[in-house]
């Protein structure tokens, strides 16, 4: 009996000092495990902090609120001239819009470019009536065309607008639209010119005789305009206008029915 009392004595010293082991164990775990998750979370926070700093960077510290309103300011402006804008402003700050786009994309953002199926279209006319009613009509060759799914734009009045369009900060591929009370014999001559093709690039020209004008089509000789103060002295004039347009590349219409106007223009438009 002494002998098994003293077994009991050792087995129980045994059992006591290997739970003070594992206690010991334990301790160390979770302290190892508590540095580890203290060490972790450190190094998330010094890796957000980083990443702020480089977006911050990047959007040229603007807030998402600032890019937002950019955005909408930008589309705004491609929707009403069928452009993107050379730079979007903060006050004195301008960004220009290639380095805004980028900015967008940080966002998930971008500009709506419609390119679709049709040319941008750009209407110029001479002073044919009265501002009240050249205004009137070209604004409704724009609504007629709008109503076609197709952009259209007034650029104005004028004996100039011809050109003025030509320099304008429009599309590449545009169509511009020349409305004239007249035929002139000297500003056919000048769009077959280089220094007129030059100005108009990969632009399209479409020219609208309105009743007034004398019509061109079949038409053998074009005489000089009264008021062609522009044109070499020993220009006397076209032989076969409608002819000599469509050789150069050029197409019109001679029309005062809105509707006949609207349909050439809309055929004209397609890319």
């Amino acid at each position: 009996m002494y002998i098994k009392h003293g077994g009991s004595k050792i087995k129980r010293s045994l059992l006591l000092s290997m739970l003070l082991l594992f206690s010991v164990a334990m301790i160390f775990s979770t302290n190892f495990s508590s540095a580890a998750s203290v060490n972790q979370t450190t190094t998330t926070v010094k890796h957000t902090t980083t990443t702020h700093k480089v977006t911050s960077s990047t959007n040229e510290g603007l807030t998402a609120a600032q890019i937002k309103d950019g955005y909408q300011r930008a589309q705004k402006f491609y929707n009403t001239n069928y452009r993107l804008p050379n730079y979007i402003s903060y006050g004195t700050k301008k960004i220009p819009i290639a380095k805004f786009q980028k900015i967008l994309a940080t966002q998930n953002l971008k500009i709506k470019l419609y390119t679709g199926k049709n040319r941008p279209v750009y209407i110029t006319s001479d002073n044919i009536n009265k501002p009240s009613i050249d205004n009137a009509r070209v604004n409704s060759i724009v609504k007629g065309l709008n109503a076609l799914g197709i952009r259209a734009k007034a650029l104005g009045l004028g004996p100039n607008t011809h050109i003025s369009a030509l320099k304008a900060n429009i599309p590449k591929n545009a169509l511009i639209i020349d409305i004239y009370g007249g035929a002139d014999a000297g500003l056919i001559y000048e769009m077959t010119t280089s220094w007129y093709k030059s100005l108009k690039g990969s632009k399209k020209i479409f020219t609208v005789y309105w009743p007034t004008s004398k019509c061109i089509t079949g038409l053998n000789y074009l005489v000089r305009a009264h008021d062609d103060n522009y044109s070499p002295s020993s220009f006397k004039g076209l032989a076969h206008p409608d002819q000599f347009l469509k050789k150069n590349g050029y197409d019109y219409i001679y029309s005062g029915v809105i509707a006949n106007i609207v349909s050439s223009i809309a055929t004209q438009s397609k890319c």
